[in-house]
């Protein structure tokens, strides 16, 4: 397909996209633009935070490790 015929189906499909789903004002575009920002963050800020299973899990898992480091270390003093 030659680039005019490329161009011409590209300016098609804009022109029947634009008349099923014209797009809303431009205030309205801002508006959910900057709602999805503050979905992203939010669900990027609970990935990020442990739940609190997972911390007493890793201070458990902490605790376990130190104990039986120390515990090598005093048996191999012996």
């Amino acid at each position: 397909m030659d680039g005019s015929r490329s161009e011409r189906a590209r300016a098609r499909a804009l022109h029947l996209l634009a008349q099923i789903a014209p797009l809303p004002d431009d205030s309205e575009v801002q508006r959910l633009r900057e709602l999805s920002l503050d979905y992203i963050r939010e669900a990027e800020r609970l990935e990020q935070a442990p739940e609190p299973g997972e911390q007493i899990s890793a201070v458990l898992d902490t605790i376990a490790r130190d104990f039986f480091a120390r515990a090598l270390r005093h048996q191999s003093k012996k």
